[in-house]
């Protein structure tokens, strides 16, 4: 049986944040983007919610529950719930820090997340800013 590899708060964090940027189809290194992140987060109704953030980040109900509460307190996600679950969206600040610490990320977890995503191919942040 193979080992798994720790994933702590700031990876799953990173991991969660990058995959709702994704979503968004926002370039976090494009010009102005900070003049442009109110007017982008306004205009989008799209979200993920918590069951595909669940089976991206590859963990359990508690753990996921566990990182979302972790994002909301941060700031850097809201979550909506409604009579189909929940719904996640990244605010402004989320999508700053990560767009400010995706190099960071990269360098200290670099092993974990090659081996996050070594079945679906490295993510397109990783590969940037690698």
């Amino acid at each position: 049986m193979g080992k798994r590899s720790y994933k702590d708060m700031n990876l799953y964090s990173c991991i969660v944040l990058n995959l709702l940027t994704s979503v968004l189809g926002i370039d976090l290194s494009q010009e102005g983007l900070d003049n442009k992140l109110e007017m982008i987060l306004y205009n989008n109704k799209e979200g993920l919610s918590k069951s595909e953030i669940m089976h991206h980040i590859r963990s359990n109900h508690n753990m996921t529950t566990r990182i979302l509460d972790h994002l909301v307190d941060e700031k850097y996600i809201v979550v909506d719930k409604d009579e189909k679950g929940y719904t996640v969206f990244p605010t402004k600040d989320g999508l700053l820090h990560v767009r400010d610490f995706n190099r960071f990320y990269a360098s200290i977890y670099s092993k974990q997340i090659e081996d996050h995503y070594r079945y679906i191919g490295l993510p397109a942040w990783y590969r940037v800013v690698k």
